[in-house]
């Protein structure tokens, strides 16, 4: 996109100073690589960039490396969940595509960062405990069946996604970096871990009874249910909600450890499902290396909207420019038996608004 590509090289320059602060996600670069995870020393060609070696990631990886594959799939969905996630924002997550060298937006507490820490972890726990259930990771199968009878004319069966395994690995591999000597007590690694757990919270709190129909002729005489994990963008919209009642935290030491607490203490302490972050986020307007933000020049808007789509908000009232694009669409489409379609061609005018 114009609006990104002309300044990343100057938020490029700045990246490498906090790469440390960011270690934890940089597991995600893992969708931009072919790594083949047939053997344990593919652990070793993925670390200090992709995984972290001083950390539990390495070892982790080693240690379940029939696991790895789902860890690529999952960074490959946080990336393109988050910016579907956040397309009609001023902030588009665009910045996560730079992984490993994130942009400050990304590495300085952000609540942006709490966001894309918390769908990271709830990613990987999602993917994992998807693949269990499927039968196509075999170090584990299906969840658990529920406790106590059903709460309706169903019985409990079938395979559920194995959400218990999924979360300790997610646990295990994301935590891992946060949970060494020198960084557990550390600031980044309290807010870190907290907003990892509030993403795999999520998966918790969205799990769904789902349930198949058994009988003749398609009839639900017997019905089974078990529980399941909705679409991970529905794990993402929830998180978004969280995102955007996220609450500002400051360090208050008690006896040398750190101890967050709510800037603002009328709002009372936070749970454990609510996003943190310790620095108050930038307006995204216009491009500034020094905050992570890459701006909105250049960004199409929604000239009827109200929203944060709209081209008063995208364009931060810099007004914009509209023009008219011919679109190629297929129209008219036939069904012939048997057994094909066949379509016309339409050309379409559509109004198309940019900011300046």
């Amino acid at each position: 996109m114009r609006f990104y590509t002309s300044v990343s090289l100057c938020l490029l320059v700045v990246t490498a100073v906090f790469v440390a602060h960011v270690a934890a996600i940089q597991w995600l670069s893992l969708a931009k690589t072919t790594i083949t995870w047939d053997k344990r020393s593919r652990c070793v060609q993925a670390r200090n960039r992709h995984l972290i070696d001083k950390g539990r990631q390495c070892k982790v990886c080693k240690h379940e490396l029939e696991v790895m594959p789902y860890v690529t799939t999952a960074s490959n969905v946080t990336m393109t969940t988050c910016q579907e996630t956040f397309s009609s924002r001023r902030w588009n997550c665009s910045s996560i595509t730079l992984a490993p060298n994130y942009t400050p937006d990304l590495t300085s507490g952000t609540r942006e960062q709490a966001f894309v820490y918390a769908l990271s972890s709830a990613a990987l726990g999602h993917t994992v405990a998807r693949a269990c259930s499927a039968g196509t990771l075999l170090l584990c199968g299906c969840g658990r069946v529920p406790d106590g009878p059903p709460h309706g004319d169903f019985k409990w069966g079938g395979c559920a996604d194995n959400l218990q395994y999924g979360i300790k690995f997610s646990r295990s591999f994301s935590d891992g970096p946060w949970t060494r000597k020198k960084t557990k007590k550390t600031v980044d690694g309290v807010l870190n871990r907290h907003n990892n757990r509030a993403g795999r919270r999520a998966l918790r709190a969205n799990l769904m009874t789902q349930c198949k129909c058994h009988g003749v002729s398609g009839s639900c005489n017997i019905k089974t249910c078990w529980k399941g994990l909705p679409r991970i963008q529905t794990i993402a919209d929830y998180l978004k909600q969280k995102y955007y009642v996220a609450i500002e935290v400051t360090d208050h030491r008690v006896r040398g450890k750190p101890e967050l607490l709510p800037v603002n203490s009328q709002l009372g302490m936070y749970q454990n499902d609510d996003l943190i972050y310790t620095n108050k986020s930038p307006d995204y307007c216009m491009p500034n290396p020094k905050v992570g933000s890459v701006g909105t020049l250049g960004r199409r808007c929604n000239a009827t909207s109200d929203g944060t789509d709209s081209c008063d908000s995208m364009c931060c009232g810099r007004g914009y420019k509209s023009y008219t694009v011919e679109k190629l669409e297929r129209c008219n489409c036939k069904y012939y038996w048997c057994c094909y379609v066949k379509c016309d061609e339409c050309r379409t005018q559509v109004d198309v608004y940019e900011c300046n």
